[in-house]
């Protein structure tokens, strides 16, 4: 029985429930050209895991909107995976959605080429995390302010 003890006190402990992933921020916004004339938007997402193991972001299914516009849908199913008891960094793109671009511009085009307008962004939209078989939503809900130092 005394072999016994430390074993299962030793599991007790190492089963400390799963706590949830917390979104912080998103930083590095970057709005990009590329060659073919497509416009891309990047974003580092902000993850703080508090747990003492690693946990694997499986999913990430965010949209980013102007003015209730969704400019960029971002599904990306590649494994990535947190640092126990820190902060992490998602790095995540899209391809601009043009017609919805254009929709834009042409409610707020004149305003924003005057200076008069700001146009803030909004990241909407979940993370998927796992760890040990079980899974966890992390709601993403952030908005950034006025974008203009974005554009490169």
């Amino acid at each position: 029985m005394k072999k016994i003890f430390p074993i299962i006190l030793f599991f007790y402990i190492s089963c400390k429930p799963i706590e949830p992933i917390e979104f912080q921020e998103i930083k590095n916004v970057k709005i990009d050209n590329l060659k073919n004339n497509e416009l891309i938007i990047s974003a580092d997402i902000i993850l703080l895991n508090p747990n003492n193991v690693k946990i694997t972001i499986t999913k990430v299914n965010v949209g980013i909107y102007a003015d209730d516009i969704l400019l960029v849908k971002i599904d990306d199913d590649n494994s990535k995976e947190l640092s126990n008891s820190t902060e992490s960094t998602l790095n995540v793109s899209g391809n601009v959605n043009v017609k919805n671009l254009e929709e834009f511009l042409n409610k707020k085009g004149l305003k924003l080429l005057i200076g008069t307008e700001k146009v803030n962004l909004l990241f909407k939209g979940f993370a998927e995390a796992k760890a040990y078989g079980f899974k966890d939503k992390i709601e993403i809900n952030y908005s950034i302010g006025n974008v203009k130092d974005l554009i490169k």
